[in-house]
């Protein structure tokens, strides 16, 4: 059995109009008096989400670009075809001979 319409009031300006189902807003001043819905949690997770991936993406792109400037100078530094390595032997002098080690006391 259908029921029939019921009397609903605005709360603001106490405008009164039947209905079967209460309006999102008055007819008459157009006040929205619907409840007011609770903190949007699912926009806050879509921020996060969105932020952290740019992060991401910046955090990448800094040491890819630091990796190729690092890699373009050592590709630019003039290469003798000695590598210096500690420990090991004095380089040559430009006669080709080795140079004696400073350090090294004769005799021993």
């Amino acid at each position: 059995m259908a029921q029939g319409p019921q009397l609903f009031t605005c709360p603001k300006c106490r405008h009164r109009y039947l209905g079967h189902e209460p309006l999102p807003d008055c007819p008459r001043c157009g006040y929205d008096y619907r409840e007011r819905e609770g903190f949007r949690w699912d926009v806050l997770m879509y921020l996060l989400a969105i932020m952290g991936l740019l992060s991401f993406l910046l955090v990448a792109s800094y040491y890819r670009g630091n990796l190729g400037v690092m890699s373009r100078e050592t590709a630019a530094a003039p290469q003798d075809g000695l590598e210096k390595l500690p420990g090991g032997s004095p380089p040559a002098d430009s006669s080709g001979t080795l140079s004696p080690n400073p350090d090294r006391k004769p005799g021993r």
